[in-house]
């Protein structure tokens, strides 16, 4: 048994991957310092295998990747005056509506 491994099982969950969502081998390269930290890393525990560690790695990329074009997004409307003038217009128009069902019986 794998220096770990017992640690592993107890740690990570083996991941549901949805039929819908096939795996799929892929031709990428990494250089062989990398290949050797992950594989010391999912040695440790850090994962159930090379291949989920690589997934979980390229996900949480893929996930920052989002969330970074998600902020542009936010911040290119923030700076369009016809955004922010009809965000203030919806907003006023719910004004009346915002509070009710707070207010306490006389």
């Amino acid at each position: 048994m794998a220096v770990g491994s017992d640690h592993r099982q107890r740690t990570h969950r083996r991941r549901r991957v949805p039929a819908s969502d096939p795996l799929r081998k892929t031709g990428w390269q990494v250089r062989q310092s990398v290949a050797d930290a992950v594989k010391e890393a999912v040695q440790e525990g850090a994962a159930e295998s090379q291949n989920a560690f690589v997934e979980q790695a390229i996900t949480a990329a893929l996930q920052d990747l989002r969330r970074k074009r998600v902020y542009e997004a936010y911040a290119r409307a923030a700076s369009d005056p016809a955004f922010v003038e009809q965000t203030r217009s919806v907003t006023e128009a719910f004004d009346s509506a915002s509070g009710d069902g707070l207010s306490r019986p006389e």
